[in-house]
């Protein structure tokens, strides 16, 4: 067995992973087939090849409709860190809602739903609507959404997010999650409804990448984001900023937020599978 052949099973073996695929192990034989491993550069290029492995094969932590949130989430998230993204955009949605009617006072409600973020530990930045002008063609509010938040996302947050919308869209009518989904978004022909990436940096930084959106149409719609709509048919308005996490801070509450989201939060939340 070679050097290369070695490093692979150690490294299965010390992150407990499935064995490899048959293209993961092409990608081992052709780099044991090249220089020797004691150059420097190899020993880098089989580190890096490795590493990147690792990353790719560790558990996905899986995207979850959260009231009237889509949340995805990065493979590095913990389940605590996931949870705890969970719950506090559920209590910021939740208290938000208990003041103000989300579809017909949308900017005061979202006004109460940044506000109760930060409380909680995520920091922002400014927060404005505007409206979104489609260049031509009909309008698909996935497709608009991830448009917008591309200009703060990274690309694993991006790619996460396109899974996640795949998943949303894959799902049959009579699906919990989607049921969940449209009922917490839409009421006659209005919605409010965000689309967030949860990421943790190399150095435990936890981001996300948050667009929020809102819109009135002409006629209600189940399934609202993967439909066209006609330039005329609808009016959306969009904000996008990325927040960070100062999770030292929301370890302090996080007994609080479970104790006043109560036995009811899983009622918000619908699990999405992803491959």
């Amino acid at each position: 067995m070679s050097t290369a052949e070695n490093y692979v099973q150690e490294l299965a073996l010390a992150t407990e992973l499935l064995p490899l695929s048959p293209a993961e192990e092409a990608g081992f034989e052709s780099r044991a087939s090249t220089a020797p491993l004691d150059e420097a550069s190899d020993q880098a290029s089989l580190l890096e090849f490795g590493m990147n492995l690792m990353e790719r094969r560790q558990p996905k932590p899986p995207p979850a409709v959260d009231a009237n949130a889509l949340l995805s989430f990065v493979v590095g998230v913990t389940p605590q860190e996931r949870e705890d993204a969970l719950y506090s955009v559920q209590l910021a949605s939740r208290s938000a809602s208990a003041l103000f009617d989300r579809f017909k006072d949308t900017e005061a409600w979202y006004g109460k739903y940044i506000e109760t973020l930060e409380k909680l530990g995520w920091t922002s930045e400014q927060f404005a609507f505007s409206k979104y002008e489609q260049a031509e063609g009909e309008l698909r509010m996935d497709q608009a959404a991830l448009a917008v938040i591309a200009a703060i996302a990274t690309q694993n947050q991006l790619a996460v997010l396109n899974q996640s919308l795949d998943a949303l869209k894959a799902l049959a009518e009579e699906d919990g999650a989607i049921r969940l989904f449209d009922f917490h978004t839409t009421a006659e022909s209005s919605g409010n409804f965000q689309i967030g990436a949860v990421q943790k940096s190399e150095d435990g930084v936890i981001s996300m990448a948050l667009g929020a959106f809102h819109f009135t149409a002409d006629d209600q719609r189940r399934r609202f984001l993967f439909l066209s709509w006609g330039e005329r048919s609808v009016q959306l308005w969009t904000a996008a900023q990325k927040m960070t996490f100062n999770a030292k801070h929301y370890a302090r509450l996080r007994d609080a937020v479970e104790d006043k989201l109560g036995d009811a939060a899983e009622l918000y939340i619908g699990e999405l599978e992803i491959a």
